[in-house]
């Protein structure tokens, strides 16, 4: 019996010991649980009913939690951010003190000081300091000192604590700061204000000073003394807040609106996508070069590719700069932002984002950028009103640029009379193509290699019997030729096949296409095509290839010509589309602003509703009703080893086509 214990307590620890996995997976998901990276993500993303909810239902299912009085903490600071103090305090009221954070503390001096209850702010602020906090928690610190020293009747010493807050400030929190200044210095004597603006000169304050004074001059009915001191500020002052405080006392000062005669420019200059924002800066700034006339200034202002930072630079600009119109943004989440700051401003705003939709959104909202539709079209119209072709297959990948592409060419064909008889799609990643070519093929994909070739074998002999049955039929002297299948002809059921994908997708692809057989098809692409990588890769197989682009770096157009030439001289370096749309962009606008008549930015977009038969760079000539550019766009067929640019006009019914060959070649 006692030989057997051993073996009997391994059999019974075999069958009480839980799975490894499993317990992982139990304990993975009681974290989950706990976590309030939901709750903190809503609230991140401005959903403060949601982010309050979530934090709920935590409270109450989880009362024993370890982040049990974080989320206590959050729900105060989602409430404060609501002015609901009574709400908050009962939040901050539930933590003990001695689990009080310094964040608490902060929350609690501020929530008193909404309650007027000065005295017990000053003690929750006694408990913590400035070096606890970083980001927008210090600039509220800052804040609730500057309070608690207002309070205490030490407004200069309010000034200072200010001062430091600005210092270590982000640019969202600058506004509630300056707002801040100006009711700290609506408690200053005429004597202290005088001493602060010694105390601050060449500081953070010196503008919202010299503003204060300047309010101050047009309330006593001295409007040349706010003049004298408020127009200097013009092109000093940085801060957004106080820009947009200076263009409204501007407009006190002259009676109406007052505009800047500038342009704004909101693209990322710093980041990831700053490469992308400078090759359009560069070609604005050959545009401004050009005109050296042009009393027009233009203001760059960095979006960092960033939905916030985007919203303060427009409103900077529009309400503070007051400028005629917006280029950019370029991204298209910032884009988006963008549209109803500057709508509502009722300031032309000329994006060069291509995300659907986007000029449709307001009347002051205006498009310079290469669209899926644009390109879409045009390469239909040329398909079928040039080249005579009425089949149609798509291959695209599998993501929603790919199904935007595949939907327009669609449409567009449709409308033009074409039938689009198979739309297949790919994994972004793939690399072998077989099962979607096999299927554009009609074969099956299941079917091995040897039984393909047997059934290629046995569709040819059908093909050629049917070809000798018609010659029979036809008359074997007449059309001789129908005796065996013409080796131009398709070998699929489409004469088109619509590829919207890069260059590095094209080049594995195109091999692929010969090796399964799908031959004699026209190809078409779009502007990623547009490679010089793709014709050493796979020129052999693309040779015939037409794509649509947006700009033609090697176009033989004139005013082509002389765009790249400007922009080699000045950069060094080819342009690229992103430079040739900056450049038409800040061409158009300062075309229009050259006419000293055109004083307001709603003048300036009628004028942009009206251009017509504009020979941009990038093909632009307008812009329709809905503020979507007008372009002739570049298609360019590709050679075994250069492309070619092809040159159409539509005259009557009659499409009229000729082939530019470059040079080089």
């Amino acid at each position: 019996m006692l030989k057997l214990l051993p073996l009997l307590l391994l059999v019974l620890s075999i069958h009480l010991t839980p799975d490894v996995g499993c317990a992982a997976q139990i304990m993975a998901t009681a974290q989950n649980s706990l976590s309030l990276n939901p709750a903190k993500m809503l609230y991140e993303a401005g959903d403060n009913n949601g982010a309050l909810s979530t934090l709920r239902r935590y409270i109450l299912n989880y009362p024993d939690s370890p982040h049990l009085f974080e989320a206590h903490t959050l729900m105060a600071r989602i409430l404060l951010d609501e002015s609901r103090d009574d709400a908050a305090l009962f939040y901050l009221e539930r933590i003990p003190k001695q689990q009080r954070s310094a964040t608490d503390y902060l929350l609690l001096a501020v929530v008193m000081q909404h309650c007027a209850q000065m005295l017990e702010a000053d003690a929750a602020l006694s408990a913590i300091g400035a070096d606890i906090f970083s980001g927008k928690d210090l600039a509220l610190f800052y804040r609730t000192q500057a309070n608690s020293l207002l309070f205490q009747q030490q407004p200069l010493q309010a000034l200072v604590v200010l001062r430091t807050a600005l210092q270590h400030s982000i640019p969202s929190d600058q506004g509630q700061l300056f707002k801040q200044v100006q009711q700290v210095l609506q408690q200053l004597t005429a004597d202290e204000v005088a001493e602060a603006a010694f105390m601050f000169a060449a500081t953070e304050l010196n503008d919202a000073l010299a503003l204060y004074r300047a309010q101050q001059a047009l309330s006593g009915g001295d409007t040349d003394l706010a003049r004298q001191i408020v127009e200097p500020l013009l092109g000093s002052v940085q801060t957004a807040a106080v820009k947009i405080d200076v263009a409204a006392l501007l407009d006190r000062i002259y009676g109406h609106r007052w505009y800047q005669r500038a342009i704004g420019v909101v693209l990322p200059l710093s980041g990831r996508y700053a490469p992308y924002g400078e090759l359009v800066r560069q070609g604005i700034e050959l545009a401004v070069a050009q005109q050296v006339d042009n009393p027009v200034r233009f203001i760059f202002l960095d979006s960092q590719a960033d939905v916030e930072q985007t919203e303060l630079a427009v409103r900077a600009l529009v309400d503070g700069d007051r400028v005629m119109a917006v280029i950019g943004p370029l991204m298209g989440n910032t884009a988006q932002c963008a549209v109803p700051i500057a709508d509502t401003a009722h300031v032309p705003l000329l994006t060069l984002s291509y995300r659907p939709g986007l000029p449709s959104q307001g009347k002051y909202i205006f498009r310079n950028s290469l669209t899926v539709k644009q390109q879409a079209e045009a390469l239909a119209d040329y398909a079928i009103e040039v080249l005579s072709l009425n089949t149609y297959a798509i291959l695209s990948p599998d993501n929603r640029v790919g199904a935007e592409f595949a939907e327009q060419f669609s449409v567009a064909i449709d409308k033009l009379g074409g039938d689009v008889l198979q739309r297949r799609s790919f994994a972004e990643q793939a690399t072998d193509f077989r099962r979607q070519l096999l299927l554009l093929k009609g074969d099956d994909p299941n079917l091995s290699s040897e039984q393909l070739k047997k059934l290629a074998v046995e569709k040819e002999a059908q093909a050629a019997a049917e070809a000798a049955e018609t010659a029979e039929l036809l008359g074997e002297d007449a059309v001789p030729e129908l005796k065996e299948r013409p080796d131009w002809l398709p070998t699929v059921d489409f004469e088109a096949l619509f590829i919207p994908a890069s260059a590095e997708h094209i080049a594995l692809i195109a091999p692929q296409l010969v090796y399964y057989g799908i031959e004699n098809v026209q190809l078409f692409g779009i502007n990623g095509w547009n490679s010089s990588t793709l014709i050493q890769q796979a020129g052999r197989y693309t040779q015939g290839a037409i794509f649509s682009d947006g700009f033609y770096v090697n176009s033989q157009d004139a005013q082509v010509v002389a765009f790249v030439n400007a922009y080699q001289q000045r950069f060094s370096d080819k342009p690229s589309i992103l430079a040739a749309q900056g450049y038409d962009s800040a061409q158009m606008l300062l075309a229009m602003l050259s006419k000293p008549e055109i004083v307001s930015p709603q003048m300036l977009q009628q004028v942009l509703l009206d251009i017509d038969n504009y020979r941009g760079v990038t093909g632009i000539q307008g812009f329709d009703d809905f503020g979507e550019a007008q372009s002739k766009l570049f298609l360019i067929k590709m050679g075994r080893r250069a492309l070619h640019q092809l040159q159409w006009e539509t005259v009557g019914n009659q499409p009229e086509r000729q082939d530019i060959m470059p040079t080089y070649e």
